[in-house]
């Protein structure tokens, strides 16, 4: 399968964390686990020791605070001096030189080029070109120019202009083309190559000096004074020239002919030497006259030079520094005050001062050319002046005392500086000799004395030393000749300084060359005189350190640690111990020394005063109290270890030697483009600084061993070390004993922290140098986006020490290896060997077996047979199951997918989830480590095997080929897709793993596969339904919720679970509990039909499980949930009439009710008392009494008065507003008007009635069919509810309680009996006795016994000879009360009428006769 995505990371720190669980050692071992967490602490322990170390003290600071007295010191005696010579004899000018120099004609100059390490000499028009670290190398020779040469200098070329080979530009003009040595040595071979194409005419003009910025920029200083630059390009154009010469002082002058006399502007002052501060962008100048110029080349350096200051007068303007009344007198007539050299102060040594110049007898003046303004960044301001800021003495050439005295007197004649050179901090000075003779050179070097304890100045701001005072050097052997120039030797690249310049670290200020010398080699120079070339060595603190260790002087070597402190000596020790074989001498006595507590002491406890924020490493964890926390009040002091100076010096060196890279971005943009990334750190400091820490984490490991074993053999009562007696010990107070041994085992610990971060970096190197190695940039292409995102804001400090740098590290091994096992066929063995060796804390033992287990996964891809793939993944998987905690899901899952293993890709999971939670957090309840579990076990592992389950049971659910289903994406059968997700699902039922079961159940029920869910035997179902839906710890009757979708979907999944079960009362309950939920608000709200729905669910599980009682109570409920509804339609239908009627407040008031009424069931109760009623809803009301069996018989004929009334005047003002009433004519037209809307008003009462009757009857209680005919007859009559004298016909009411009565003919006649045979003092019985009304009543008998008879005969025809016995019955009754109904007709008024109505009773009889006879009766059946 393709693996062009890289997974996730395969191991995480949590992961490691569980692995491997910390114990109690206090060691942790270098080649194991290392605990990020303890290494970000170990350095921050780090940084609150070295905090004081860290403090920048500006040059300007240390020159204002300098006393007279103090400012110039000599080595002690004894100590080896700090400057010597590389070879005891000076490397003599080559015989080839000599020769020509002989036979010189006109001029002859030589100096040196460190760059390319070669010195040159120029005699005539030859120059010569030879290697000052070679003996009697054979020179390189040029003179094709006819011209003397008068002006040599090296500069490198703008890039894009020459060939990449040419790397310098000799200014004459040479192309300088340098090829290293075999073992990356700097120019070992130089070539020149004339370049005729890039010369201009000097116009008559000498050049004096050369000068070349960083931007490759050429600048000339000509004898006429002028500034000059040489500009040069890759071709030429109609505007320029390839290569041309411009003047930018000449001003007016330069435009004059060249016949106009000198003396109308003077005499010019020549330039002898120019500067370029690279840093600030600024050009100096020096004239013959000792003049200096300041050019402002811009903030980008690539401006044309402008003028922005020149001294008049340099006594004048040295007399006025700070000191220059006392260096200068009053600034006239001094000859030995003429300036010799210059040289610019870099930024970090000072950020207001700029430029050094030192004169002829050995006095410096230090400039500046902004304005002194605080608080504004100086990087902001460009020069627009040039002012003495610091006037100093000349050092003293003889110490005026033995040992470090405090002053220094004068030596019997002054310097006579000839030439001089200024690098980090140093001053090299060539003078004449004194008293030797001609052609003598002296060498001086004045150097910053950093054995002064540092103070704090009285202004506030800090000094690291009292004043700056320098430490004087003469070179112990005469060199022969007159000095020429003196040169510093340019650092190889890659080395850890050359880094640390490059991140920006301040190297610079009193400490500087104590930070330097744990970086960079001890600085070389370079002097050449007319006799030849000599290089020298400065010795740093710690080479004076290596020979005082050498020589075994006790009292030298405790001087030594006085005068630089124990933590520097202790840190310039652990140097020794750690850069040179552990059996040389110096590192075995290096060793000793940190060992012995007269020199280094040893912990010891401090008391914290109330109210006083310590700052440094706590007692109990080292991190630093940054006194601005919470305020507990009174402050409780506590013991606080004041930690050895072993201690305080392994801080400082592990420091000084990580500040280089710390802070350092990992990576940057490629030149390439096109986004790639490249590492920002060299691959040759990268080496180095492993080297270093890997040298420092052995001599660690020795160092504990050998103090531990000190304690042991010192016995329980020391305490203080083998040469500290027990005796002392025990005087002291038990608690104080106990405190100092608690700071001497805390001491350890840290120690041992302090080891763990070296050996953590020292890794952190080598993996990153593995990855430069096999292409970053394209390891890194290959990652997801958002590791690429943290890779470009990453640094160092979180690559080694931060669980940031964990995690990318981690993507990066996972594409490296991937992309190795893809390349050799499914093996890594020597990769991974190779890492686990190299960085064992970001490459385990686990992930090699991993990646071996990987490779085998491949191969079984790649294997063509069915049995080689079976055995390949079966070995792939029991490797993987053994160490679970190393395998990469995301990567492993799709193979397995693909080899159709699907029991492992159950397994795999399942054992990498019980191994990061082996204890069961997660199932331990609520919690954040629970959560934190649950969230780990989910994200790492079942989501994996939920992705393949998700393909199986729905390949269009997710998009196909991608995650853990690309595997399976791969013409997979619809019968392969549901035999492998029975696989899967069997596999998955069978684990013990609740919580995987849990995420099982959910995945199901989000895809739908609720039958597969209830398809399977699993023991934790039912548990999880009931707490996923909300339902855990419900109470009997009590309402839940509300719900949201997910919960519901729960809930309705566990009632088809009861169904599956055949619980059908369980389910009946559960949809009960859905139907009656809360609502709430979004995807938790409940509509009514929803909960209609839910009940309807409830009653037909009820009517499965047969319990009537619960079947009445859902039943019930569902009509209470049914008249709701009813409500809420006729309460919104009243709302939109209120709006269309303007009737804002009612219809808002309604809309409240209505949205009371959708939030859930109500009781039938509340429904009548508060809706139903308030709103006249009276039909309504006469459901809910039938609903409730309510048995107050006067109440509901009242109820029914109301509800029949209502529709009556309902009908009357529907016919009155549909314009069927009320005419223009006469009176017949109005009367006419008043019958149809009668008709329309009895029509509307009888549908009424209809509609309620034939739902409440044969109810006695809702239904008084007695008391409601009678209203219908009334309202027919024109009686009531309003009399309208309006009387109708009668066969409405007849047909309206047919369908009251269910069709049943013998109720409608039963019922009209009754309202006949009340009495007059029964209630309405004086109506009923009315002779008009009882004539109706008979009348619509009459109907109704008419149309029963037709009805009995119909279906007597239908049914042939035999009738049912009860048509029998009921047409023998009918026949009977026949007669009885005309003689009742005969007795009432009027008598036409009433005798008309007779009649027909008796008409109908007669017509009744033949069905009676065929039914077998005879007329006296029914006398």
């Amino acid at each position: 399968m393709s693996l062009a995505a890289p997974p996730p990371p395969v191991w995480a720190l949590d992961v490691a964390r569980q692995a491997s669980p910390a114990t109690s050692a206090p060691v942790p071992r270098a080649t194991g686990t290392t605990d990020i967490e303890q290494v970000s602490s170990a350095w921050k322990h780090v940084r609150n020791v070295i905090r004081e170390d860290a403090k920048p003290a500006d040059l300007f600071d240390l020159l204002s605070h300098s006393v007279r007295e103090t400012q110039y010191s000599f080595q002690p005696q004894g100590w080896p001096s700090l400057l010597r010579p590389l070879s005891p004899i000076l490397n003599e000018m080559p015989a080839m030189v000599l020769e020509r120099y002989a036979a010189c004609q006109t001029v002859a100059f030589c100096g040196v080029f460190p760059e390319i390490r070669r010195a040159w000499a120029s005699v005539d028009n030859s120059l010569f070109l030879w290697r000052f670290d070679k003996w009697q190398d054979v020179p390189l020779e040029y003179s094709g120019e006819e011209q003397s040469i008068c002006a040599v200098g090296l500069v490198r070329p703008r890039q894009g202009v020459f060939v990449e080979a040419i790397q310098h530009l000799l200014i004459v003009l040479l192309g300088v083309c340098c090829a290293p040595g075999p073992h990356g040595e700097p120019a070992t071979q130089v070539s020149l190559r004339p370049l005729p194409l890039y010369s201009v005419p000097a116009d008559n003009v000498t050049m004096v000096t050369v000068a070349g910025s960083a931007e490759g920029r050429i600048f000339l200083g000509g004898a006429d004074g002028n500034l000059y630059e040489l500009l040069y390009s890759t071709g030429e154009g109609w505007r320029s020239k390839r290569c041309s010469k411009v003047c930018h002082t000449g001003g007016i002058r330069q435009l004059l002919p060249a016949f106009v006399p000198a003396f109308l502007f003077g005499a010019p002052s020549a330039l002898v030497d120019l500067v370029v501060d690279d840093a600030r962008h600024i050009l100096y100048a020096r004239t013959q006259t000792s003049g200096i110029q300041v050019f402002d080349l811009g903030s980008s350096g690539t401006d044309a030079p402008h003028k922005v200051a020149e001294t008049a007068s340099f006594l004048l303007e040295a007399s006025n520094a700070l000191g220059g009344r006392d260096v200068f007198g009053r600034g006239s007539g001094d000859k030995g005050a003429s300036v010799v050299y210059m040289a610019p102060i870099p930024p970090a040594d000072s950020q207001r001062l700029h430029l050094l110049t030192v004169t002829a007898d050995g006095r410096r003046v230090f400039w500046s050319t902004i304005p002194a303004r605080y608080g504004v960044p100086p990087d902001s301001i460009r020069p627009d002046r040039l002012r003495a800021e610091v006037a100093r003495q000349a050092m003293p050439t003889s110490a005026g005392a033995p040992g470090r005295g405090g002053g220094a007197a004068q030596g019997q004649r002054g310097l006579e500086v000839v030439a001089a050179h200024y690098a980090r901090g140093a001053l090299l000075l060539a003078c004449a000799g004194a008293g030797a003779g001609e052609g003598r050179t002296r060498l001086f070097m004045l150097s910053r004395d950093l054995s002064i304890p540092p103070v704090g100045t009285a202004t506030g701001a800090h000094v690291a030393v009292a004043g700056l005072r320098e430490a004087v050097t003469e070179l112990d052997m005469v060199v022969p000749g007159d000095a020429c120039t003196v040169k510093s030797v340019s650092l190889s690249r890659g080395l850890l300084l050359g880094a640390a310049s490059e991140s920006g670290t301040a190297l610079a200020g009193p400490l500087a060359e104590l930070s330097a010398q744990n970086m960079a080699p001890p600085p070389r120079f370079v002097a050449v005189t007319t006799a030849g070339v000599l290089e020298l060595e400065k010795l740093r603190p710690v080479d004076v350190l290596a020979q005082l260790l050498e020589e075994r002087a006790a009292a030298k070597l405790e001087q030594f640690f006085k005068s630089y402190g124990p933590a520097e000596a202790a840190a310039m020790c652990i140097l020794l111990a750690t850069s040179a074989p552990p059996t040389t001498p110096a590192a075995v006595a290096a060793k000793q020394a940190l060992d012995n507590p007269r020199l280094c002491g040893e912990p010891a406890v401090r008391e914290v005063e109330a109210g006083t924020a310590q700052q440094g490493a706590g007692f109990d964890d080292g991190t630093a109290a940054t006194g601005g926390g919470f305020d507990m009040g009174a402050a409780v002091p506590v013991a606080e270890p004041d930690w050895s100076g072993a201690h305080k010096g392994l801080c400082l060196y592990l420091a000084r030697l990580l500040q280089g890279v710390w802070e350092q971005p990992v990576v940057s943009q490629a030149r390439s483009g096109a986004g790639m990334l490249s590492c920002r750190i060299p691959t040759s400091t990268l080496q180095v600084l492993e080297d270093r820490l890997r040298a420092l984490d052995a001599f660690l490991g020795d160092f504990l061993q050998r103090r531990r074993s000190a304690r042991r053999d010192d016995g329980a009562g020391a305490g203080t070390g083998a040469s500290t007696p027990a005796g002392s010990m025990l005087s002291m107070p038990l608690a104080k004993r106990q405190r100092l041994e608690d700071a001497v085992q805390l001491e350890l610990k840290r120690t041992a922290a302090v080891r763990a971060l070296a050996a953590r970096t020292a890794e952190a190197c080598f993996l990153l140098r593995v990855l430069v190695e096999h292409n970053l940039g394209r390891l890194v292409a290959r990652c997801e986006d958002s590791w690429r995102a943290a890779l470009r804001t990453l640094r160092f400090r979180e690559w080694a020490a931060g669980e940031g740098g964990e995690g990318v590290a981690a993507q990066l091994v996972s594409v490296l290896l991937t992309e190795h096992l893809s390349a050799t066929g499914g093996v890594a063995e020597d990769l991974s060997a190779a890492l686990q060796g190299g960085c064992p804390s970001f490459f385990r033992e686990d992930d090699k077996l991993y990646y071996r287990a990987s490779g085998l996964l491949q191969r079984a891809e790649a294997a063509p047979a069915l049995a080689d793939r079976e055995t390949f993944a079966r070995e792939a998987v029991s490797l993987m199951m053994r160490v679970p905690l190393a395998v990469d899901l995301g990567q492993v899952v799709p193979q397995l997918a693909y080899l159709r293993d699907f029991e492992a890709v159950v397994e795999l999971p399942l054992k990498k989830a019980a191994a990061l939670d082996p204890h069961n957090v997660a199932l331990a309840g609520a919690g954040a480590a629970a959560e934190e579990a649950r969230s780990k076990r989910l994200d790492s592992c079942y989501q994996h095997v939920m992705a393949v389950l998700r393909f199986l049971v729905d390949p269009s659910a997710g998009a196909r080929g991608e995650g853990a289903a690309a595997g399976l994406d791969r013409g997979l059968s619809e019968a392969d897709r549901k035999l492998y997700k029975r696989t899967l699902l069997r596999r998955a039922a069978a684990s013990d793993d609740r919580l995987f079961h849990e995420t099982l159940y959910g995945t199901l029920i989000d895809l739908g596969a609720v039958r597969d869910l209830l398809e399977l035997d699993t023991p934790y179902l039912e548990r999880y339904l009931l707490t996923a839906g909300g339902l855990a710890g419900a109470q009997a009757g009590a309402q839940i919720g509300p719900l949201n979708l997910n919960q519901a979907a729960h809930v309705e999944v566990l009632a088809r679970y009861y169904i599956s079960r055949q619980s059908y009362a369980n389910a009946a309950r559960v949809y009960e509990l859905l139907a009656e939920r809360r609502s709430g608000p979004g995807e938790a709200a409940v509509s009514l039909d929803q909960r209609m729905q839910a009940y309807q669910e409830a009653v037909l599980q009820a009517k499965s499980q047969g319990d009537a009682e619960l079947l009445d109570g859902l039943e019930g409920k569902e009509r209470v949930l049914g008249l709701q509804q009813r409500l809420v339609d006729a309460l919104e239908g009243a709302a939109s009439r209120l709006e269309e009627g303007g009737d804002e407040a009612g219809r808002e008031e309604v809309g409240g009710v209505v949205a009371e009424l959708r939030s859930g069931p109500q009781e039938l109760v509340e429904l009548y008392n508060d809706v139903a009623v308030p709103y006249q809803l009276w039909g309504l009301c006469l459901e809910m009494v039938n609903l409730s069996n309510y048995g107050d018989p006067a109440y509901v004929r009242q109820l029914w008065d109301i509800y029949l009334k209502q529709a009556w005047e309902g009908g009357w003002s529907r016919a009155q507003g549909g314009g069927g009433g009320e005419g223009e004519g006469g009176g017949g037209d109005e009367e006419e008007g008043d019958s149809l809307r009668s008709e329309a008003a009895l029509d509307d009462c009888c549908r009424h009635a209809e509609d309620l009757g034939a739902q409440f009857y044969p109810s006695e209680n809702s239904l008084p069919a007695s008391h409601v005919l009678l209203r219908l007859e009334q309202a027919a009559a024109g009686t009531w509810p309003q009399r309208t004298g309006l009387p109708l016909e009668t066969d409405r009411v007849v047909r309206a309680m047919v369908r009251i009565c269910a069709g049943s003919y013998e109720a409608v006649v039963r019922t009209y009996e009754t309202l006949l045979s009340v009495r007059g003092g029964d209630p309405n019985g004086e109506e009923l006795h009315a002779p008009f009304l009882r004539l109706r009543l008979l009348r619509s008998l009459f109907l109704a016994v008419q149309a029963a008879a037709e009805r009995l005969a119909d279906g007597g025809a239908m049914a042939g000879p035999a009738l049912v016995a009860s048509s029998r019955r009921e047409l023998g009754a009918l026949f009977t009360a026949c007669e009885a109904y005309a003689a009742e007709a005969r007795r009432l008024m009027p008598q036409d009428d009433a005798e008309q109505l007779a009649g027909d009773f008796l008409e109908l009889q007669r017509r009744m006769q033949p069905l009676v006879q065929q039914a077998g009766y005879s007329r006296g059946l029914f006398a």
